[in-house]
């Protein structure tokens, strides 16, 4: 028996009253889990300047409007200064462009400083490759990153990739299994006793249009490589614990390269490919949902002094601007980015490579629309600098070939939700790049509590049909069954059936259908 309207509740507007409900329905909390961000409106700071200024002025100049929220937010943390040191290429006239400018990361900590003298602070990546020079410490020795470590003190620069990590689970690309992947994440993000900031520059990017500060964050946060102590435990059948919680949980998910993995493994990104699987989009989203919900990043920088356009992220050319952008939503963050990078206010569905806009990068769109922030326009509010003042400083940025190129990465998207149910061939052999909703998985799956919470997003709106099943495929439970605007919702399934009796203790199927699209996974009751 499927539950009312007032049961399945649509996401709305945060200042909408949430409808007392019990368990076993659905329930707005979009704005549940830090509304000081996940608010109606975001405030970004904008400071333009000038060839005559210095970068170092312009991003003190952005970051004082915010002196008063970040001297709290770092009060007892940890700053981590991500950086954004994605390739060095030595053919270059200049093989630091694509890295963070160390003036940037300087006046940063010249600022935290001014509210803080002892604050520690560690400036890190864990970058894909260092190429020419073989890891990231040499990178940092090379761009004068090694000066902050001696002109400051309780400054640190890491290679996060060798830092402890967490292992995150994933939903696979064919999304047609219970069985989730293990990504292992850079823990310090994931850490409250950390403070994060994400500071990058601006730049075009080979498979997700743009590189801002959510792209820094989100897929910086991937080791490069699977730890020792993973690869051992897989290969032992032993599963590290994770110190917060020691309970090991049942199936632990396989762990594989995180970096292959967030790009889809096969084909990776040039958009020409017969078998190319376009899946970091999605998998992008699919982070964001699990780290943006923590409250991290803490703190986003764009660098616009100079950008990079053309063949970004990597052998692009320069750009120069001379301004900066900061605030507490990444999205909002990145939506000023993207109008200085000449990108249209108009929205286009599908992708129209002719008209390049804001919402080519799609997943700022999905993860805005599942309420992690606001990348809209209208709802950003300036506490320095205007959209008036942005728009002097706007410049069209020559887009990478794989855009504008045939055939393009970018641009083949179908505009919606797929025709057939997605699986590891269809989706292999489409070039989509459709949004889907995000099942938070159950990754303690032994349940002694008796009931259930059931969490998930949605990037656009979907029919969504809810349900609890056997392992036989018996219908337990219909918990919903409705068309969803775009949010994220949160179910406590009571344990009982559609009888309202309780069910016996045993394994059980979560079945999310949206569209003709479906997720699977599975609890243990064992009361």
């Amino acid at each position: 028996m499927a539950l009312g309207r007032r049961d399945f509740l649509k996401r709305s507007a945060a200042s909408a009253a949430l409808l007392a409900a019990g368990p076993g329905v659905f329930k707005n909390n979009a704005f549940a889990i830090n509304p000081s961000r996940f608010q109606e409106k975001s405030d970004v700071s904008f400071v333009g300047s000038s060839e005559e200024g210095t970068r170092h002025q312009t991003i003190l100049d952005v970051l004082e409007p915010w002196r008063q929220a970040i001297a709290a937010g770092i009060a007892g943390k940890t700053v981590l200064l991500k950086v954004n040191m994605v390739y060095w290429m030595g053919f270059m006239r200049d093989p630091a462009l694509p890295l963070t400018h160390v003036d940037a990361v300087r006046a940063a900590i010249d600022f935290l400083r001014s509210i803080d003298p002892a604050v520690p602070i560690v400036i890190g990546d864990c970058t894909a490759s260092a190429t020419d020079l073989g890891n990231i410490m040499t990178m940092f020795e090379e761009t004068g990153y090694n000066e902050l470590a001696t002109e400051y003190p309780s400054v640190m620069l890491a290679d996060l990739n060798t830092w402890p990590s967490v292992i995150l689970p994933f939903w696979n690309p064919e999304l047609v299994t219970a069985q989730s992947t293990g990504i292992p994440v850079i823990s310090p993000i994931f850490d409250p006793n950390f403070y994060v900031i994400s500071i990058c520059r601006p730049k075009t990017h080979n498979c997700m249009v743009m590189t801002g500060v959510n792209k820094n964050i989100l897929m910086g946060a991937p080791l490069n490589s699977v730890p020792e102590e993973v690869v051992s435990a897989q290969n032992t059948g032993e599963v590290p614990k994770d110190p917060q919680d020691p309970e090991v949980p049942e199936d632990p998910p396989p762990v594989i390269v995180p970096k292959h993995f967030m790009h889809g493994m096969n084909g990776w990104y040039s958009g020409k490919n017969p078998n190319e699987n376009k899946i970091l989009s999605y998998n992008l989203f699919q982070m964001a949902n699990m780290m943006y919900a923590t409250g991290q990043p803490a703190f986003s920088i764009l660098d616009a002094w100079e950008g990079m356009e053309g063949e970004g992220p990597v052998s692009g050319t320069s750009v120069m601007q001379y301004c900066a952008v900061a605030g507490i939503d990444p999205l909002a963050v990145d939506r000023i980015g993207a109008k200085l990078m000449g990108f249209s206010d108009t929205p286009t569905e599908p992708i129209n490579k002719e008209t390049p806009s804001y919402t080519d990068m799609r997943v700022l769109v999905w993860i805005s629309n599942a309420g992690y922030g606001n990348y809209d326009l209208a709802k950003i509010n300036f506490i320095s600098g205007s959209l008036s003042e942005v728009e002097t400083y706007v410049k069209s940025y020559q887009l990478p070939k794989n855009y504008t190129g045939d055939p393009s990465y970018e641009t083949e998207w179908s505009g919606g939700p797929p025709e057939v149910v997605l699986n590891e061939v269809s989706l292999r052999e489409s070039r989509v790049l459709d949004p889907k909703p995000y099942l938070v998985p159950q990754v303690r799956k032994k349940i002694s509590s008796g009931t259930v919470t059931i969490q998930f997003s949605l990037p656009v709106s979907f029919r969504i049909q809810l349900g609890i099943y056997d392992l036989r495929g018996g219908e337990v439970r219909r918990l919903g069954n409705e068309h969803l605007s775009a949010g994220r919702y949160t179910l406590v399934w009571d344990g009982r059936d559609v009888h309202g009796r309780t069910v016996p203790n045993g394994k059980y199927v979560i079945r999310l259908n949206y569209g003709s699209g479906v997720f699977s996974d599975h609890v243990t009751l064992i009361r």
